[in-house]
């Protein structure tokens, strides 16, 4: 069938096509720019116009009302910024403003809140970075040595020596000259004539800690060649003995709690200070006190232990109800007169009658009115009612810290006092105030839990359940009165075990007998034209309590290993102490003669007599190794992998790339370690950290010897799982060069829960 167009069909065709020519198209957008600038809507204005100035660039018109909408939406997002700016959302304000600029560049007023607002969002995150970089900074004043004298390096060969029937000072100096030390001795040495020493397999030190100790002495170094022997006692330890500050912060517990602590281990020995502001501790004291201090610290600044205590608070109510029994409508029998013309008052006649006395004598029994009980009824209901109101609130708290909860009214209660005023001279009285207290119904619940370090939990609880009673009559008052049901007690429980309490229970009783005079004293007859009304009620609280566990104090192996701290009138630390002797010497760089042909060969010398420094060998080579071996850590938690240097001469660079799997661990910093710092000469660093790698550059101005860490990378787990830390390169200057350094073996940080 052929099909034909309608008249309005070709224009609508006709209409579409026109509008779809550039110029109509121009003024379509136009107009729905100036519709959405109408409603407020800039941004939409915005994109409408800009599509109306592309079809046609050369309308001024076009051009001065896009300027406007941009103008009007870049304040707008200008006003939103500041508002995000006031709700401390940086990021979104951020945002905001940037638009506002790309909108209107000429809105200075913008660009300037932008600037500030981006400088906040620096500082927020350089504070961020900061607060993440503690732990990294705490690893490294822990591994940072007390600035004590030590003694140049010397022969570490044992010392085998045997000493009959010397004396006390002769030992000491020949012990010293075995050593390279020089000896001396303070004013109060006392030497003893004839003592019997014998020294085999010993070092100097352990030789020297022997003599010291056997004979009440102590020494001290002095500087890189000489070592003081002083005799024991406290006012010549006050004299020697090195005293040091320092300071620590502490993150979870309460400083006097930690301040009774050390002072409970150091006694009078150590000065302790605390600032509760910052939660720092100040410690005065030797090398021993401060490493006793920094153990207890360790071991009793952990984070609280933390529960959700789940309960159910169940009220129950229960009242039976019985009504059996023969019970007649009206219990009562009586006349009454009532003469024609005499009307009911509220359906009943009134007390007295007036009655003219002419009418007393056609008065008959049809005046009079007989009152009985029209009815009976037996009875055979009873009735049981239970309610039951339920509560189920969680409560999270702290270890140690009281937590309450309260569920209820508070309830007015009247309370009257009386004022004594003076009208006239020598006449008084009492004016009554009355005021009101307001006491709480409901229930009252108090929680206090202890947490163990193996997981139990310990919850000292109070409880309280009121409610409104009947009210009493008090002086001619009606007061109210309240029923107080109260349970304290101590559960201790497991994580996820669940406790029921119950027994607080109450009951009311109310029985009534109703019916005939006489009748209810006759046995059975009694009982069978009599009604009973019982009504019992009962009520009973039960509460079901579930603790569960968010955390519990970490507690370590390190806080569970015993420590050495010397004897009861000496305490002494030897894992705090630095070496007696420091790093090795650089080697003097001798040149070698040049032999000259036909030149006979020099015959070698004599080794040197024994305690004489021996001569410089052939360096062994650079070697290198990561430490610790295996660490664990759990997620959160940050540890420090340390690439320690053997043999290095010379050393004034370190370049060094830590490698390791960025899916259980991360980067967080990298430093000089103790081999680079030696001399107290500034290093300088460069950092760069990568997800699973991190690269450090170290640089001093002079060169340094000997074996140590030389850089400390610090890292922290995210998620479970065993990652093997390994060192890319490592590149080692030294006067001769740049040099190559294998690490052969990695090692392993394991990220456990």
């Amino acid at each position: 069938m052929r099909s034909t167009l309608r008249p309005p069909t070709l224009a609508w065709l006709l209409l579409v096509a026109l509008s779809l020519t550039p110029g109509c198209a121009a003024r379509w957008a136009y107009q729905q720019g100036l519709g959405e600038a109408k409603k407020g809507n800039w941004d939409l204005a915005v994109a409408r116009l800009t599509r109306a100035l592309q079809k046609d660039p050369d309308n001024i018109g076009y051009k001065i009302a896009l300027e406007n909408a941009r103008s009007h939406s870049s304040r707008q997002h200008q006003l939103e910024g500041r508002k995000h700016v006031a709700a401390d959302d940086l990021e979104k304000a951020a945002e905001e403003l940037g638009i506002a600029i790309n909108f209107d560049p000429a809105n200075r007023a913008a660009a300037d809140d932008l600037a500030l607002v981006r400088d906040k969002v620096r500082s927020r995150a350089a504070e961020r970075q900061r607060l993440a970089e503690f732990e990294a900074d705490k690893i490294r004043a822990q591994g940072a040595q007390y600035p004590v004298p030590v003694l140049s390096p010397r022969n570490p060969a044992a010392i085998a020596m045997s000493f009959p029937d010397q004396s006390l000072e002769k030992v000491f100096t020949a012990l010293g000259k075995v050593a390279g030390v020089n000896v001396l001795f303070d004013e109060g040495f006392r030497d003893k004539p004839k003592v019997t020493v014998n020294l085999m397999g010993v070092s100097f030190e352990e030789a020297l800690e022997q003599l010291t100790f056997s004979n009440r002495l102590f020494y001290k170094v002095l500087d890189r060649n000489t070592i003081i022997i002083v005799p024991e006692g406290q006012p010549k330890r006050r004299q020697y003995d090195d005293v040091f500050l320092r300071t620590f912060y502490l993150r979870n517990t309460e400083t006097k709690d930690v301040e009774a602590v050390i002072k409970g281990v150091l006694g009078a020995q150590g000065k302790v200070a605390s600032n509760a502001t910052l939660g720092a501790i100040t410690v005065t004291g030797t090398i021993d006190q401060l490493a006793l201090a920094e153990r207890v610290i360790e071991a009793n600044d952990k984070a609280r232990g933390e529960v959700v205590v789940e309960l159910q608070i169940l009220e129950v109510n229960r009242t039976r109800a019985k009504e059996y029994g023969l019970k007649l409508a009206s219990y009562t029998a009586g006349v009454g007169f009532a003469p024609t013309g005499n009307e009911f008052v509220d359906g009943a006649l009134p007390a007295s009658l007036n009655i003219r006395a002419h009418l007393l004598s056609s008065l008959n029994l049809s005046d009079f009115i007989v009152s009985i009980p029209s009815g009976i009824t037996a009875k055979f209901l009873q009735s049981d009612i239970t309610t039951r109101i339920l509560a189920a609130p969680k409560l999270r708290a702290a270890e140690g810290k009281k937590t309450s909860l309260k569920i209820g009214q508070e309830v007015p209660i009247p309370v009257t006092t009386f004022q004594t005023t003076v009208q006239q001279p020598g006449q008084g009285g009492f004016t009554p105030a009355t005021s009101f207290q307001y006491k709480p119904v409901g229930v009252s619940l108090q929680i206090t839990p202890r947490i163990a370090a193996g997981g139990e939990i310990t919850l000292e609880m109070s409880a309280e359940f009121s409610s409104v009673g009947a009210p009493a009559i008090v002086g001619g008052q009606s007061l109210p009165s309240f029923l107080t049901r109260n349970v304290d007690g101590v559960l201790r429980l497991r994580d996820g075990e669940t406790t029921l309490l119950g027994g607080l229970l109450q009951r009311n009783e109310n029985s009534t007998v109703g019916g005939m005079f006489g009748v209810q004293d006759i046995p059975l007859l009694g009982s069978l034209f009599s009604s009973h009304d019982t009504k019992t009620e009962d009520t009973e609280i039960l509460i079901s309590i579930t603790p569960r566990l968010v955390r519990a104090p970490q507690v370590t192996e390190a806080d569970l290993k015993p420590l050495y701290i010397g004897t009861q009138d000496l305490p002494k630390v030897p894992s705090a102490r630095p070496p007696l002797f420091g790093a090795p010497d650089q080697p003097a760089a001798s040149p070698k003669p040049q032999a000259s042909p036909g030149a006979p060969t020099p015959t070698p010398r004599p080794s040197p007599a024994a305690g004489a420094p021996p001569a410089a060998t052939t360096r062994p080579a650079v070697a290198a190794a990561l430490t610790p071996l295996d660490a664990k850590v759990k997620p959160g938690e940050a540890t420090a992998v340390s690439v320690v240097l053997m043999n290095a001469q010379d050393l004034t660079g370190v370049e060094v790339v830590v490698a390791f799997d960025p899916a259980l661990l991360e980067g967080l910093d990298a430093a000089a370690g103790s081999l680079m710092t030696l001399g107290g000469l500034p290093v300088g660093a460069e950092r760069s950290i990568e997800p699973g790698r991190v690269r450090v550059k170290l640089s001093r101005a002079s060169g340094v010897a000997g074996s140590g860490v030389v850089a400390a990378v610090t890292l922290r787990g995210l998620k479970e799982g065993t990652s093997s830390v390994t060192v890319d390169t490592l590149t080692v200057t030294t006067a001769s060069g740049r040099e190559q350094v294998r690490v052969a073996s990695p090692v392993h940080i394991t990220v456990q829960p």
